[in-house]
């Protein structure tokens, strides 16, 4: 179904996981367990049993006939290898808890027999090692014998010593890790987090940790060992917080969400739904899952939450499987596929020069001395990891002249132009001349592929052989070549460095170095179980299998902690494919960012983990809800690749249309969209809803995939019909969007599940929530395409669950109104904001589709009835007001296309919105104006008009942008300096501050003084961080989470249920109404208690929650090392007397009215605040003390200090254009500013800068300056140009705001002398 890697060959045993079914295949190839020998250690591994035909022929051996026993061909699962074993080793039968197991026969022989540690519980480890101290003294002497006979010749007489000395040292090298490794703070760029170098010393470890049938590195019982160990004891005792490589950012944050998701009870599940008699996890080897990364980096994990894990190592001596696995993690992290050793050990292994105290007597010792410990570290750690089968190399000359051919720019190329050139003048491209008449179009690229295929070997050429097979020219001897020479090449350079300069090696002190490679090589393979001991792996990558279920994990366990706020990719969060080519290394990963500094998680304390035995609500109810998971997961990803590739040839044809001297090669390639399902194909879609109806427990599946498949393929044929050319990324994101629409139609007949009407806020892990955001986020390409139907109908079926091919406007209610049924189970799949605007588009689009009809039928001037539009606008705004499935903005939009006041259409139907949020209908004194009017009309806020012309722009209209200005200088130095020109949102700050706004002829400004106004362009930034300060703290801290799934992981920005707004919905008989499970509804008596107390406090009082909340959470770390990771902390201390004078200003009630509508609904009221927040501080006016208006105000930086200081504006100043580009997104809990602006983007983020300096924890703010008490005016306003007018969701929070609090329109018009254009 999906292909791994486009850059190897296709192996014909490549393991792919199925998603129907319950027994696990391989093409045709049963899953067994088979031990890997008769003998008395012999243990049991994950394999495929595989027919005669697949076995490749070089490998097939001919069966004696003097034996009794069958023998067997099986593929290993961890490796890929096959073997040739006895058919009574095959084992059908589940595994048992434990993972290695013998058979009765060989426990009955050897009942004291050694254990694999991986199959060892608790109570039986202390034994285990025991048994390994036991066999290190009886072994102790033959040990000494075999390192003296393995010796070469021309090794170094002081080698032995130097490894008998590796003991006595382990205490200073341990310590100078710590010293040594500097991790980078950018975690996402991987260049710059790769610069710093690690150093470590060589141990050679015990018994590796491995799923493969595979020898020790080390025979047990060296005497060397026993030294190590006591060595790395003392260290640790002594030295109990240096680094080391488990305890490692990128090794533990891997190893916490493999733990989490394979030992938390949240996620395990069952093989049927409903079926709880047996829990199994989501990952296991009975379903085709290779575990070998995963339960590597389990038993390197530290908590003591999980010390029950059976899998944890307690073992303190194997360092190389720690340092191994490091280089794993390492590895993960980058882009690759493909390294060669040069780059791993220059990044991970050389020696820092400037810390080497070696390199001071580098004339009494060789220049390879000082890296000869780290490079037997590398050459360890490459076994070990090959060993364990989580690396490779090239697998067959075709793939190895793929890749090293390749010629692109950027990182993840493995060869430079030069060592290309190099290898080509190997293979014979540079001297021969036939070579050099080899033929080479146009567009081949790969030199390399196409000289070894042009080219042939002199065996090749005298075969007498008729085989039509294209014979390869070798490559890999010659690659190794190159690559073992590079880092040769770089360990001279870097053991002759010296600071300052650069060393150019010569030629004997590279072959001098290549002797020692390959010395040390061989000294690491000499207890390897590799089939070729000689051949040195220069190039590896990390092996798919356990790659892509170890990518699989993480890939849940980010979307889990991303929120139902996060339902798209963007680039850098858990919706990437697992399978097609997938950028990996642009992922950001929250607990690697958390320990690392950059990013800061509060409400980790509220994840508890849930052991095993707890009975506990599973995230997932079967196996196969999972399965369609990652189905869905891997259409998200191929519709957001597909949105980037549009809107990047969107601009590029912009950019080409606007500026005519740009050529073709001047612009930037293209790259489709990687259509890792074949969707465009008609047999990737049938297999696709194969696959996905298999899921759905149905035993006879072939006429729903036959009628579900001939709708897909009716609608494409229509959507081909059309003459408009289309790109392939359109047809792409067309033809997904169809076949999720019918799937998902499917599901609303005949299987629909009943999870979400419990846990609404799992909509993020649930196979038709993702079919009905590809299926939403579609719609603006239909309409594009003026598919006016098309789109209409497939909004009918993520807003109702209708099925409607044709639409008839010849009746009197457009035959809608009378058919119109509606399934209760869609208001669970998409948010109240996404919902509202679905329904407005569907309006919108089906007003088109009349229209577009109307035009074909009559050619005269015939004007358009739009009265069975408006009898179905009706109906859906009774629906939906009663139940409040949309928000009340979204209401006032379909009432005004009934053209009557709102009040009038509101008359009779009940919303729980407006009430609770107490929204006014109109603001009219007398009923006599409303019966008079005849059109739409409803509430209006206070606004303020002045005079502004922009200025003129000589750039084409598309370009264009309102700039203003100003009206003088500033001549004030407590006040920012005013630029040449401002925006509008700057031309408004200055007009509230000069006194010239709010207008004096206003009846409303009576209450409002002017003049001496400072504000902020925050957009409601402010509002949001008192929420998350006040408010939801102290909410979280009351109410109990009487759900584990609200907090899935321990890394959330905010509960899961907080994006879940307030709604209601109806049986299935429509005759009553049930409340939906929100964040509002399930913590409603909490909040409330918490609203009346906080609307009854005083200013001061409100100003001492503020302060009290910051400090308890800054008195919750123990030191300041902590609070540096806590950056939002550090940003609220640093303005928090701002915020308590906000907070002030405000009052508690206007406080109160703000809370209410952010917890009823988060994802809408978020967004849509006023534009600015302006505040300023005076004394009481008296009129006994004389003074006049102007010596009233306060100066605030003088009472407040922070960023009204003299110093802070003056930065202000110097940075004003970089903070006009701040990132806000902080300011949102769990999710982004734009999470619903119908599409995904792909937008560069900025980096998160990490605070080096611990900010003064400030004084409490009061409200006394000057001996005398203050009094503190806030006010919102939103700022509109002449080209502008007011959102419905602006109306909405201006209406809220007007109840308590000052929240004006400030819009700015343009004068009689010019036109409006000119703006």
């Amino acid at each position: 179904m999906f292909n791994h890697d486009n850059e190897s060959e296709p192996k014909c045993g490549e393991r792919k996981r199925k998603a129907n079914g319950s027994s696990c295949t391989m093409n045709n190839c049963t899953f067994v367990w088979a031990r890997d020998g008769n003998h008395e250690s012999a243990k049991e591994h994950a394999a495929y049993l595989l027919p005669p035909c697949d076995v490749p022929s070089g490998q097939v051996i001919a069966e004696a006939d003097d034996g009794e026993d069958e023998y067997v061909y099986v593929r290993w699962c961890s490796t890929g290898t096959i073997s040739r074993i006895q058919k009574s080793n095959i084992s059908t039968e589940e595994l048992s808890s434990r993972r290695c197991r013998r058979s009765a026969a060989a426990t009955e022989q050897a009942p004291t027999k050694s254990k694999s540690r991986l199959s060892l519980s608790k109570k039986q480890r202390q034994h285990w090692r025991d048994q390994q101290q036991h066999r290190v003294r009886c072994n102790k002497q033959d040990r000494g014998t075999q390192l003296d006979d393995c010796n070469v010749d021309h090794v170094p007489k002081r080698q032995k010593s130097i490894n008998e000395d590796k003991a006595i040292n382990m205490k200073h090298d341990v310590v100078s890790i710590g010293c040594r490794l500097s991790v980078s703070v950018d975690a996402n760029e991987d260049d710059a987090a790769e610069e710093k170098k690690e150093d470590d010393v060589t141990v050679q470890s015990s018994k590796p940790i491995s799923a493969l049938p595979c020898k020790s590195l080390v025979k047990e019982g060296s005497n060397l060992q026993q030294k190590q160990a006591v060595g790395v004891k003392e260290s640790k005792k002594t030295y109990e917080h240096s680094y080391t490589h488990r305890s490692s950012a990128y090794v533990q944050h891997i190893a916490e969400a493999c733990t989490i998701i394979m030992s938390d009870a949240r996620w395990r599940t069952s093989k049927q739904p409903g079926d709880a008699s047996k829990e199994i996890p989501l990952f296991a080897w009975e379903e085709g899952d290779d575990l070998s990364a995963v339960k590597a980096f389990i038993s390197l994990y530290e908590n003591e939450a999980y010390t029950e894990v059976e899998t944890r190592s307690s073992i303190d001596d194997d360092i190389v499987f720690e340092r191994s696995m490091n280089l794993y993690s390492r590895i993960f992290h980058r882009k690759g596929p493909w390294f060669d050793l040069a780059d791993l050990y220059v990044r991970y292994y050389a020696p820092n020069v400037n810390d080497n105290a070696e390199i001071e007597t580098a004339e009494k010792t060789t220049s390879f001395s000082t890296h000869q410990t780290a490079l037997q570290n590398l050459f360890l750690d490459i076994v070990r990891l090959e060993s364990m089968g989580l690396v490779r190399s090239f697998e067959s000359e075709y793939e190895c002249g793929t890749v090293v051919g390749q010629v692109k720019t950027g990182r993840g190329v493995l060869l430079s132009a030069e060592e290309r050139r190099e290898v080509l003048r190997l293979l014979g491209g540079g001297k021969s001349p036939k070579a050099a008449r080899v033929p080479t179009q146009p567009d081949c690229t790969n030199e390399i592929l196409a000289q070894m295929q042009s080219q042939k070997t002199l065996l090749s050429a005298f075969a007498a052989t008729k085989s039509k097979t294209t014979s390869l020219l070798p490559v890999r001897k010659h690659v190794e070549q190159v690559l073992v020479r590079k880092l040769a090449n770089k360990l001279v350079s870097l053991s002759k460095t010296k600071e300052g300069q650069v060393y150019t090696p010569k030629k004997a002190e590279v072959e001098m170095a290549l002797q020692r490679i390959e010395l040390e090589w061989k000294n690491a393979t000499r207890d390897s179980v590799r089939l070729n001991q000689n051949s040195l792996l220069s190039t590896i990558r990390l092996r798919e299998a356990p790659l892509q279920t170890l990518r699989r994990l993480m890939r849940l366990f980010l979307c889990a902690g991303g929120g139902p706020g996060s339902m798209r990719g963007d680039g850098t969060n858990g919706w990437r494919s697992c399978f097609a080519k997938a950028d990996w290394h642009t992922i950001e990963y929250p607990g690697l960012n958390s320990r690392f500094g950059l990013e800061a998680y509060p409400l980790q304390k509220y994840f508890v983990s849930a052991a095993k035995n707890n009975s506990v609500i599973h995230v997932f109810d079967s196996l196969n809800d999972f399965r369609l998971f990652e189905i869905g997961a891997e259409l998200r990803s191929s519709i957001d690749q597909a949105m980037e590739a549009y809107e990047t040839e969107k601009m590029i044809r912009r950019r080409k249309e606007k500026v005519l001297t740009y050529s073709d090669n001047s612009q930037p390639d293209v790259t489709p969209a990687d259509d890792a399902l074949h969707l465009l194909t008609k047999d990737g879609r049938h297999n696709l809803v194969r696959n996905v109806l298999s899921c759905f427990n149905n035993p006879n599946i072939e006429p729903e995939v036959l009628s579900i498949y001939r709708k897909i393929e009716d609608d494409i044929h229509r959507l081909h019909a059309i003459s408009d050319t289309r790109s392939e990324n359109e047809n792409l994101i067309l033809c997904t969007s169809l076949v999720c629409r019918w799937m998902l139609q499917f599901r609303f007949d005949f299987d629909s599940s009943a999870s979400l009407s419990t846990r609404p806020w799992l909509r993020h892990l649930k196979f038709d929530a993702i079919l009905t955001y590809i299926a939403w986020d579609s719609i603006p390409f239909f309409e594009r395409r003026s598919m006016y139907e098309m789109a209409s109908s497939i909004l009918m079926t993520i807003l109702f669950g209708m099925e409607v091919q044709q639409f008839c406007f010849n009746g009197p209610d457009m035959c809608l109104s009378n058919q119109f049924r509606s399934n209760s189970y869609t208001k669970f799949l998409l948010p109240r904001r996404n919902r509202g605007k679905a329904i407005e588009r569907l309006l919108i689009d089906l007003t088109h589709a009349h229209r577009k009809s109307q035009k074909h039928k009559s050619k005269g001037t015939t004007p358009l009835d739009l009265s069975p539009i408006q009898g179905f606008c009706r109906l859906l705004l009774v629906d939906a007001a009663t139940s409040c499935s949309i928000p009340f903005s979204s209401i006032r939009n379909l009432a005004r296309r009934l053209k009557a006041p709102l009040i009038c259409t509101m008359d009779g139907i009940s919303n729980d919105e407006m009430q609770l949020l107490q929204i006014r209908l109109d603001n009219v004194k007398s009923i006599d104006e409303i019966e008079s009017c005849t059109s739409y009309r409803d509430w209006s806020p206070h606004t303020d008009v002045a005079i502004a012309n922009a200025l003129s722009n000589d750039r084409n209209e598309s370009s264009r942008r309102c700039a203003f200005v100003g009206w003088e200088a500033n001549d004030n130095h407590n006040r920012p300096e005013t630029a040449r020109s401002l925006n509008v949102e700057e031309l408004a700050l200055e007009e509230y501050h000069s006194a010239r706004l709010p207008n004096t002829n206003d009846e409303t400004s009576a209450s409002v003084s002017r003049g001496n106004w400072e504000g902020w362009h925050d957009e409601g930034g402010h509002a949001r961080k008192l929420f998350r300060i006040i408010f939801l703290q102290a909410v979280l801290e009351n109410a109990s989470a009487d759900d584990p799934t609200i907090f899935l992981t321990p890394y959330q920005h905010s509960p899961h249920d907080l994006h879940v707004g307030y709604q209601m919905a109806e049986s299935d008989d429509r005759s009553q109404f049930s409340l939906i499970h929100g964040f509002y509804e399930r913590r409603r008596n909490g909040i409330e208690v918490f609203l009346s107390k906080l609307s009854q406090q005083t200013e001061q009082s409100v100003c001492d929650l503020v302060y009290d909340s910051v400090q308890s959470r800054w008195d919750s770390y123990d030191n300041d090392e902590l609070r540096l990771k806590d950056v939002p902390l550090l940003r609220d201390v640093a303005e928090l007397r701002t915020l308590s004078m906000i907070a002030a200003g405000l009052g508690g009630q206007a406080l109160s009215v703000m809370f209410r509508a952010l917890a009823f609904d988060y994802r809408h009221y978020s967004g849509g605040l006023p534009d600015l927040l302006l505040a300023r501080a005076r004394y009481p006016q008296t009129y006994e003390s004389g003074d006049n208006g102007a010596n009233q105000y306060v100066q605030l930086g003088e009472w407040i200090g922070e960023a009204f200081c003299k110093d802070n504006i003056e930065e202000e100043n110097l940075n004003r254009s970089i903070s006009m580009l701040a990132d806000r997104d902080d300011d949102f809990l769990g999710c982004s500013k734009n999470a619903d602006s119908g599409q995904s983007k792909f937008s560069s983020k900025k980096k998160r800068q990490k605070i080096s300096v611990i900010p003064e924890f400030p004084t409490k703010l009061k409200l006394i300056h000057n001996a005398k008490r203050l009094n503190v005016d806030c006010m919102f306003v939103e700022v509109k140009s002449a080209n502008d007018r007011l959102d419905a969701r602006q109306e909405d929070w201006l209406n809220i705001l007007d109840v308590c609090a000052h929240a004006r329109v400030c819009k700015f018009e343009s004068s009689s002398k010019k036109s409006k254009s000119d703006c």
